[in-house]
């Protein structure tokens, strides 16, 4: 259980430390789960990257195609795919590969920003989808 509290701490902290101007959306987040959960509660990585990173900063930037925040969007993936961490891989997979995959055009605006480890994510991931993500769309 405590490489899981370490894994929220550092998808909070790589969060934090890489979209500075959404601190306030992580304290946020903080207090009204904790509101309903106890102080003691520690947000999961699930929770801050779906509430946080996703709805807040990656949906906006690829739906307003922001090619500065798409990339920004793509380096803070490379980080959570280069920890290493079973924990944090396996929500990045779940909550991140699954939102660029499921929606094809999610994946075609950030796939020219995608390092190596979101390549290989998503060629590990790719079988389960009906398109080939590596085929260019008009």
């Amino acid at each position: 259980m405590a490489n899981r509290k370490s894994d929220n701490l550092y998808v909070r902290q790589l969060i934090w430390d890489t979209f500075p101007e959404h601190r306030e959306k992580i304290l946020k987040l903080e207090h009204e789960e904790r509101e309903f959960l106890g102080q003691d509660y520690e947000v999961n990585s699930y929770s801050l990257v779906s509430n946080v990173f996703i709805s807040e900063i990656l949906a906006p930037a690829l739906e307003e195609n922001d090619g500065q925040a798409v990339g920004r969007s793509a380096k803070f993936i490379e980080s959570l795919l280069a920890s290493h961490r079973e924990g944090v891989l396996e929500m990045a997979s779940i909550r991140i590969t699954d939102f660029l995959l499921g929606f094809p055009e999610n994946w075609s605006s950030i796939r020219e920003f995608a390092g190596p480890n979101l390549i290989e994510e998503v060629s590990r991931r790719a079988h389960y989808y009906r398109f080939d993500p590596f085929v260019r769309r008009n």
